[in-house]
């Protein structure tokens, strides 16, 4: 059982990012107009295709998905019937950018995109507003942009379906999803994964059809406490493909990033100062014990399904620059770091 008192932080300084450390490199989806119900729309990949029109489903939606029966430890994934390559890109220069000019041990760091203020420091003395039930399932993990992908290498090459995405799901998003549930499942915290690729074969509407999803889940484990949208962001700009990443421990990782919705874009999101608060306390345990893993907390108008858990989170592990083993590498600390706390340890 988790106990509020492993959420408790000691006293921390924190500030506003003035800037990015890409000083304008980095290409950001337009805002909504202010007054306007904005769609869940994803944290950064919308650069790579059209605007998407507001879609939303009623919360109460019955949901008649089929589920399949899944173990609860390693799940072997199935790739979907293969698609037709997408023309080969000439390559593009990567470069590498650590992504918050403050992630020191012991910060949390916001980019804010909204009107609304922020008080860390209450938010990291509040209990924590999510802990583990007493029995089944607790955690799911889903995509709600399964198809993203990394830069290839020889060592993790991939048939692309189009630019940095494949159905292969040893390569793209259900890989890094697959680990954190391995991880946390053989660390005791019961998680179901969820292989649906709902951006495939349309990418618009794969926030519809990803309520969709997780509705289907949590009508089968309504026991679940903890839904975890797992993708990797964008960056792209002149010609040159981003990465960002740590060093821990000798080894080079991407950088994580909590993208955290809110009810700024006129989406009903009741919950999202608590769903917030979860989140920043996770982001503190996770800098200070592995300095420089996060980038700063992005604060966003729309609310990315987060409605749905008040444990919800969207994950960014590392950007399509990175490689497929600094992504592992960042997403099993992660899913280590999310069992302690959990497991309140």
């Amino acid at each position: 059982m988790h106990s509020d008192s492993d959420c408790r932080p000691v006293r921390l300084l924190w500030t506003l990012p003035a800037a990015l450390l890409l000083a304008g490199a980095l290409l950001w989806l337009p805002r909504g107009a202010k007054g306007a119900a904005a769609p869940d729309l994803p944290a950064a990949d919308e650069l790579l295709s059209t605007a998407l029109p507001a879609e939303e489903l009623p919360e109460t939606a019955v949901i008649e998905s089929v589920l399949p029966e899944l173990s609860m430890t390693g799940t072997a994934l199935a790739a979907p019937a293969p698609a037709p390559a997408a023309p080969a890109a000439a390559a593009q220069p990567v470069s590498v950018v650590r992504d918050g000019a403050g992630t020191a041990a012991g910060t949390v760091y916001f980019r804010n995109e909204t009107d609304f203020r922020l008080d860390a420091a209450a938010m990291l003395r509040a209990a924590c507003p999510v802990s583990l039930g007493d029995s089944g399932v607790q955690v799911l993990i889903m995509h709600t942009h399964g198809t993203e992908a990394y830069t290839p290498t020889a060592a993790e090459p991939y048939r692309a379906t189009d630019s940095y995405r494949t159905t292969d799901s040893s390569h793209n998003m259900l890989r890094v999803g697959q680990l954190i549930a391995d991880t946390l499942n053989a660390r005791g915290v019961r998680t179901v994964h969820s292989t649906a690729l709902n951006d495939y074969p349309a990418y618009s509407g794969a926030y519809t059809r990803a309520l969709k999803d997780i509705g289907a889940w949590v009508k089968k484990y309504p026991t679940v406490r903890i839904v975890i949208d797992v993708h990797r962001d964008a960056m792209m700009s002149g010609g040159k493909v981003y990465k960002t990443v740590a060093a821990i421990g000798g080894v080079q990782t991407a950088q994580l990033e909590f993208v955290a919705g809110t009810d700024a874009g006129g989406l009903s999101h009741d919950r999202w100062r608590q769903n917030l608060t979860y989140q920043v306390q996770l982001q503190y345990r996770l800098n200070t014990r592995f300095p420089g893993l996060m980038r700063p907390l992005n604060l966003r108008r729309g609310r990315f399904n987060q409605h749905v858990r008040t444990g919800s989170m969207l994950l960014e592990v590392g950007t399509n620059g990175n490689t497929l083993e600094e992504a592992l590498a960042a997403a099993r600390l992660f899913a280590d770091t999310l069992a302690d706390q959990l497991l309140g340890k």
